[in-house]
């Protein structure tokens, strides 16, 4: 405090005033608060195209949660078609050299169909092993996997092992990673579907899922029977066996000149023309 004399229009005033002196304080200035351009993180930082963030909603959204069953069931009918190989396509699998008949070099159906119940059980392990990393590591990212893994394997790379005549690529293929896109894919959808939009309604999603997958047949034979009928197309016609020579290969098979190239040839009965969906376009 102190006392400061003043002077008002030349005249001399007596008037004293008495001015405070801001304190001055010895404690640390706290910073002010003030506006920013960058939004909270939470708004901020967006989450990755393959986050699980991606595909939650918040309570108050106004979205109807029942459109998520549409991708859910589809996954599931793509998935149900893993028994289309060896139920549908194990006949022509095992023809697929000789077409009308078997050929030395094609696979037996015996051979088959332990590969294919061996897929499930690949799975299996690969969900008891990997159960405490799938939430880590993200439903989304698995389901993204399983989208190019499982057709993948299961059609795309069993199809170049069977042309290739290779049993071992065949098991690896179709069993072994198709059995851990199997794993990406089936075991994961359920869980997170229900708890995350339905948590009201687990028992109806999951059975809803569950039929989907079950009729994954229903959609496979029809359109994997067109497709046979367009891709597919009948050997030439060669004659009777008595109007054929034939003579044997090293590995079995039988050899016939054909425009003076030697070339394997197949043997094929009625029965197997009829098997083989040629019969009418076939004669003997």
């Amino acid at each position: 405090m102190y006392m400061r004399r003043l002077r008002c229009s030349g005249a001399q005033l007596g008037g004293i005033l008495t001015i405070q002196r801001p304190l001055i304080s010895s404690v640390a200035r706290l910073p002010l608060p003030f506006h920013s351009n960058e939004p909270k993180r939470a708004c901020s930082t967006q989450a990755s195209f393959l986050s699980d963030d991606r595909i939650r909603v918040p309570d108050n959204a106004t979205y109807n949660r029942w459109l998520q069953l549409v991708p859910a069931c589809a996954a599931g009918i793509g998935i149900g078609t893993y028994a289309s190989v060896p139920a549908v396509l194990g006949p022509f699998v095992c023809r697929a050299q000789g077409v009308v008949a078997q050929a030395p070099m094609d696979f037996a159906i015996s051979d088959l169909l332990p590969i294919a119940t061996m897929m499930p059980l690949v799975a299996g392990v690969a969900a008891a092993t990997l159960a405490s990393q799938s939430e880590h590591f993200g439903h989304r990212r698995l389901a993204f996997i399983c989208s190019f893994i499982y057709p993948g394997a299961v059609y795309g790379l069993s199809a170049a092992a069977i042309n290739a005549h290779s049993l071992a690529a065949f098991a690896a293929s179709y069993a072994v990673l198709g059995g851990i896109g199997f794993y990406c894919g089936y075991p994961q959808l359920p869980p997170f579907l229900s708890s995350t939009w339905f948590p009201d309604r687990r028992g109806l999603v999951v059975s809803l899922y569950m039929s989907a997958f079950g009729s994954g047949m229903l959609f496979a034979v029809p359109v994997l029977q067109h497709l046979l009928a367009y891709f597919r197309s009948p050997p030439v016609w060669l004659g009777s066996v008595d109007e054929v020579v034939l003579s044997l290969g090293n590995s079995g098979q039988r050899l016939a000149l054909v425009d003076g190239v030697e070339r394997e040839v197949i043997v094929a009965t009625a029965r197997d023309l009829v098997e083989s969906g040629f019969g009418s376009a076939l004669s003997e």
